[in-house]
């Protein structure tokens, strides 16, 4: 049997594989092994460090980070860790794409808004699916600051929550849609268009110039959103955005705010052409 159509067990269901790809088959907890590896790749790389320039950056007290759990996804220390490149995450699960190519430094959880389940962030961990959230670099502190992800037209730290151009909005969207939701996605290819994700331009200390793109990694609980279609402007019928999730449910919303819990900033870099 090819690649392409071998099947793996993985946290209690059977998985289609996926070219180029291996999955996760263990029951360890999710927390616990993601502890576990990001000890051993915590700024060996220069990638990651040059990250770490762009997010000190940003303004952020130290005291919101939690470095025990920061993670590399370069390809060289995706490699060395011999890291598989799927998992299955939840309860339903789902599958869980690691975002290959950014670097993640991780918050400390919950903050302030989550309403945790019984057993506390283990729980949730173990329990809730797994999300990506993309965003501006000027929106990076206000939402750390103010605790989590905000609707459109809620007040965050140093003003309003607006909607921008790019996808559904009040003036552009489908009759009877609600945009004043939190929208995140399974898909970190997704979160990081440009819409959400617009790509910001740095200069590092060495004066090199830099593309660079910031997202939120979270958690969501499962039963508190609706899973539904790209929302964005200019999606072509015939593109595919993403190899696992399809475009009709690649978009996830929720009015529930504490629904969603925030444990990573994500930090992409690229040169400028």
């Amino acid at each position: 049997m090819s690649e392409s159509g071998r099947s793996y067990y993985a946290y209690g269901r059977t998985w289609r594989g996926h070219p180029g790809t291996r999955h996760d088959t263990s029951f360890t907890s999710g927390l616990v092994r993601e502890v576990r590896l990001a000890k051993h790749s915590r700024y060996k790389c220069e990638y990651q460090r040059r990250c770490a320039r762009f997010r000190d950056s940003l303004g952020l007290q130290e005291d919101v980070f939690f470095p025990e759990r920061d993670m590399c996804y370069c390809p060289s220390c995706h490699e060395e860790r011999r890291d598989i490149e799927i998992y299955q995450r939840g309860n339903p699960p789902k599958p869980y794409v690691l975002p290959l190519g950014w670097s993640r430094f991780a918050l400390k959880v919950p903050l302030p808004q989550v309403k945790l389940p019984r057993g506390g962030t283990v729980a949730a961990f173990d329990s809730w699916q797994m999300c990506f959230h993309g965003t501006l670099r000027d929106n990076v502190k206000p939402i750390v600051e103010t605790g989590g992800l905000r609707r459109p037209g809620d007040d965050i730290s140093g003003g309003t929550l607006s909607q921008r151009n790019g996808h559904y909005n009040e003036e552009w969207k489908p009759e009877g849609f609600d945009t004043l939701q939190v929208f995140v996605s399974p898909s970190i290819r997704y979160s990081s268009k440009d819409a959400y994700s617009s790509p910001y331009t740095w200069r590092d200390r060495t004066g090199q110039m830099y593309k660079v793109r910031s997202a939120f990694q979270a958690r969501i609980r499962p039963g508190s959103y609706s899973i539904g279609p790209t929302t964005l402007h200019h999606v072509r019928r015939d593109e595919r955005i993403d190899p696992i999730y399809k475009n009709n449910e690649i978009e996830w919303s929720t009015k529930h705010v504490d629904a969603i819990m925030l444990y990573g900033l994500l930090i992409k870099i690229e040169p400028c052409s």
